[in-house]
């Protein structure tokens, strides 16, 4: 009897303990799974935070994106109802930033953003907030108070930072400087976000405008000038397409003789509303609005079958056109030239392409490679507006070019200043060592004229001798024959 008993203990005892083998099995099991999903939620936690950082950061600066500006700015706003505290924006775009990309390359444009995203968030005060919109374009939300320096101490104060030379790694020795504009806009009550983003959009525009640089706040005759922009970029469009344009010439002279040397070629529009818009309300336009490469085209077009007609008379004339940067940066620039040229007829040599020393200068090492290709073509090149940038004799002679034009700037104060006198006598001096023409612009009296010659300039334009002209009125004046009756558009 004593056995079977045993046994029975025995497989009770071993039944115990596989119920609670299993249970504690069970129970390891449960745990683990629990944990299991406590971390897979922790995970998907992680995940959708690192997901929302990035639908609302910069990915390259780490910076607040447009989507976090304009929602920080709308809880600015909302504070305002109940705080008293002054909401303001800016605006910030760095002016010269292309030009750094194009010489130093994207990379290093990419390192300097950082740069500037971390020098930004460094100068600001602690309940203000930075953000990036794209591009080279930055945000400052500034919620002061009543008794707080207003937002233009800080565009002040951010103006100053920027304008400290940038350190960049991987390029010792090479301190690049950055320029900025900043618009400034103040909410002013019952304004929504959209609003207040606006206008300090628009005040940017004007401060980019007034030569950047600098900061601009806000007024509502702005919205005003800003519309009217638009307006003329609408109607621009539509001008080249429907030949409002036109071209006038004005003269360029030998100092010495009074004898006409050439035209420079001029555009002009008249609107069938506003009537004749002066040059310097639609170039601007044209270049902000990328309307520059097709007036240009026009104008190049006019001028070379318009100099065609008068060497087919007898009269040849050097012709020179006015490149835009925009132009000179299409590869296939050359060969647009090329096909004018080809087309009108005219002597590659009576064309003369006049650029300004900073377009020039943007990128000298890609404009020597462009204006070679243009000089294969035979024809010349001369810089526009010469001694306002910042070429060195350096670039200089390895540019091929062939004249150089004084800017009117210094012919303007040639009698009455000798510094201005001795500037314009250094830049003829230079220009007669590289072997080039000298022109003076901007010519006003009889003075100048004397002063000019004194220096040795060889060539010049302005009022004194003669302003614009329609090519009928010019031939009449000059004998030149009788003048192409008018070009299409384009």
């Amino acid at each position: 009897m004593g056995e079977p008993a045993s046994g029975a203990l025995s497989q009770a005892l071993l039944g115990g303990l596989l119920v609670l083998g299993a249970s504690i099995l069970l129970f390891f099991s449960i745990r683990l799974l629990a944990f299991s999903r406590q971390r897979a939620l922790a995970l998907v936690e992680e995940r959708t935070g690192e997901l929302r950082h990035q639908a609302l950061h910069d990915s390259l600066t780490g910076l607040p994106n447009r989507t976090l500006v304009t929602d920080r700015a709308e809880q600015m706003l909302a504070r305002a109802d109940r705080e008293p505290i002054v909401p303001s924006v800016l605006f910030i775009d760095l002016d010269n930033f292309k030009d750094i990309n194009d010489s130093f390359g994207h990379q290093r444009g990419d390192q300097l953003l950082r740069a500037v995203a971390g020098r930004l968030a460094g100068l600001v005060r602690p309940g203000d907030s930075v953000g990036r919109l794209g591009g080279d374009e930055f945000v400052v939300l500034v919620q002061g108070r009543p008794a707080d320096p207003g937002p233009e101490a800080v565009a002040e104060r951010v103006l100053e930072g920027l304008a400290e030379p940038f350190h960049l790694e991987g390029m010792d020795g090479v301190a690049l400087t950055v320029e900025a504009s900043i618009g400034v806009a103040s909410a002013s009550p019952g304004q929504s976000t959209d609003e207040l983003l606006r206008d300090a959009d628009v005040a940017l525009y004007e401060a980019k405008r007034g030569g950047k640089g600098r900061h601009m706040l806000f007024r509502p005759d702005m919205r005003l000038a800003v519309q009217d922009h638009l307006a003329i970029a609408m109607d621009l469009r539509h001008a080249i397409a429907k030949g409002e344009l036109f071209v006038e010439y004005q003269p360029t002279f030998e100092l010495g003789t009074l004898v006409i040397a050439g035209v420079e070629a001029l555009a002009r529009w008249r609107h069938p509303t506003r009537g004749l818009v002066a040059p310097d309300q639609f170039i601007p336009v044209a270049e902000d609005s990328g309307l520059i490469a097709a007036l240009g085209k026009y104008v190049l077009a006019s001028s070379c079958q318009q100099g065609a007609a008068w060497a087919r008379a007898g009269h040849p004339l050097q012709i020179s056109v006015n490149v835009s940067g925009h132009q000179l940066e299409s590869e296939d620039f050359a060969a647009q030239v090329s096909e004018t040229l080809a087309v009108s007829g005219l002597d590659p040599g009576l064309l003369t392409l006049e650029l300004t020393e900073s377009v020039l200068m943007r990128d000298a090492d890609t404009s020597v490679r462009r204006l070679q290709a243009l000089k294969k073509l035979g024809l010349k090149v001369a810089i526009d507006d010469f001694g306002t940038g910042y070429s060195s004799l350096a670039r200089l002679r390895v540019l091929p070019v062939d004249a150089l034009k004084i800017d009117r700037s210094f012919v303007a104060g040639i009698v009455g200043s000798r510094q201005a006198r001795t500037i314009a006598g250094s830049l003829v001096q230079l220009g007669k060592s590289l072997g080039l023409q000298v022109f003076a612009e901007g010519i006003e009296d009889e003075d100048q004229l004397a002063q000019l010659e004194r220096l040795g300039c060889d060539y010049g334009q302005g009022f004194y001798y003669s302003r614009p002209l329609r090519p009928e009125v010019l031939a009449e004046r000059f004998h030149l024959g009788r003048p192409l009756p008018g070009v299409p558009a384009l």
